[in-house]
């Protein structure tokens, strides 16, 4: 019979969870990962978010070269696996200067990668279970309640690490949390994202060169662009625009935003848009789905009809859930802010690093985004104490809902950064029981050193 104890549990089958429980059982913890669905890799399979952006910052020249690379360890283990399996083409340039590079992946290899790297691990997977509960002594968390096919049961942890995005276990232990920007509680909007395959991207990208403003690419951004076949597309705005207005897509939005896959004639959209929904209420997640399902069969007669190069394109996928892109962050013992990121702060406990900009999106129907929220491309640390939820003891917290302000939670919940926070978690787990000390008393300098052995890349 299998045991119901172990030492790490990680909930939450995502990038920053797979991470967390690869880390785990490398470094000799008894491991169990808990993930709703069938499959790993979270929103970057399930959701088809695309591409990982960014492992890289471009510095301070104006030139963009001798860029750095600022996330390693194992989120580039998975960049690494990909490319072998000719499932991405690795690192290439983000020809737009949004950020440094990007990384187009194949996310059924992506699901196989993930696969293979817990169980060469030595880590379980539960997969169809969902945390329905806690189970605490006083404020020290002892395990999770799931709920399956078979009903419900008890698993217990040394350690559970919360990788479910939407801080879902911190919240049932009764962690304090922030959830939206403070005076109205209002989140990022949700998109769904959906998959287009049999593009002719000769013929889109010999437009674009010819119509840069178009595809909002300066001429030199264009002569970029064109020297690599998979790349970051955006603009189109007046077209997008145009069929709006006629009523053709039901809409609020600026622009249309599309990715290379790993292969050059399949692309992610990233356009559909839904402001003002609670990513925590099923209602509105519910009649969020069915209005992004309509955004999204108007958006693919868009393409069709009017982007060169589409005119023969199929729908192959549509997310099988909503992408979101903020609900709750825990309250940990530092709480990373803008200002954090703009003054490109460093600190002793730091356990990962990031480049990607501050990046938030409309929360009002009709209204732009904020794009860079002024920053662009410089280096700054995320400290461990970022991943430690006050008040509850033998947690940790990995991913998108870690303790950060919500300008903060902009930039560090991309899928590179949030593996490096994973990796972190799941190494700190296994520290904490050697040191014989809850996590959050972990010496931080015996992390850094681990992490750095195990590939981490940290200032």
């Amino acid at each position: 019979m299998t045991s119901k104890h172990w030492n790490v549990i990680v909930c939450g089958g995502g990038l920053s969870g797979v991470c967390a429980a690869t880390a785990a059982a490398r470094n000799g913890a008894t491991t169990l990962l808990v993930e709703r669905d069938g499959c790993l890799g979270g929103t970057m399979t399930n959701a088809l978010v695309g591409p990982m952006m960014t492992f890289h910052s471009p510095g301070a020249s104006p030139s963009r070269r001798g860029a750095e690379q600022v996330v390693g360890g194992l989120a580039q283990e998975v960049v690494d696996r990909l490319v072998a399996m000719h499932a991405s083409p690795g690192h290439i340039l983000d020809t737009s200067d949004y950020c440094y590079t990007i990384t187009p992946f194949d996310a059924e290899a992506l699901k196989l990668v993930c696969q293979r790297l817990l169980l060469e691990a030595g880590a379980q997977i539960l997969y169809h279970a969902l945390v329905t509960g806690v189970v605490k002594d006083g404020n020290t968390l002892t395990g999770i309640q799931v709920t399956h096919k078979a009903g419900s049961e008890v698993l217990e942890a040394d350690v559970v690490i919360d990788a479910t995005g939407d801080a879902d276990v911190a919240w049932l232990a009764g962690a304090p949390f922030e959830f939206g920007r403070p005076e109205d509680g209002r989140v990022q909007p949700v998109s769904l994202m959906f998959k287009l395959s049999h593009v002719d991207n000769a013929a889109l990208q010999a437009y674009t060169a010819a119509h840069p403003a178009e595809a909002h690419l300066s001429p030199e951004q264009a002569q970029a662009y064109l020297a690599q076949p998979l790349n970051k597309n955006a603009g189109f705005t007046e077209k997008l625009q145009q069929y709006i207005a006629a009523g053709k897509i039901p809409i609020q939005r600026e622009d249309i935003l599309f990715f290379n896959t790993n292969y050059a004639d399949e692309v992610i959209v990233n356009t559909s848009r839904i402001a003002g929904v609670n990513p925590l209420d099923p209602w509105a997640l519910s009649a969020a789905e069915n209005l992004a399902r309509e955004q999204v069969a108007g958006l693919y007669d868009f393409f069709k009809n009017e982007i060169p190069g589409f005119a023969q394109a199929r729908l192959v996928a549509v997310g099988q859930r909503l992408g979101v892109r903020e609900s709750r962050r825990i309250r940990g013992e530092y709480v990373l802010t803008g200002q954090d990121i703009l003054e490109q702060r460093r600190f002793p406990d730091a356990i990962a690093q990031s480049a990607y900009p501050v990046d938030i999106h409309s929360l009002v129907p009709g209204e732009n985004s904020t794009g860079n929220y002024a920053y662009h491309g410089e280096t700054y640390d995320i400290p461990y104490r970022c991943l430690v939820p006050l008040e509850i003891d033998q947690l940790l917290v990995a991913g998108r809902c870690i303790s950060t302000t919500r300008e903060a939670q902009g930039s560090v919940r991309v899928s590179p950064t949030c593996m490096a926070f994973g990796q972190a978690a799941g190494t700190a787990a296994v520290l904490s029981m050697r040191q014989e000390c809850p996590p959050r008393q972990v010496e931080t300098g015996a992390l850094r050193q681990l992490l750095s052995a195990q590939g981490a890349l940290l200032a």
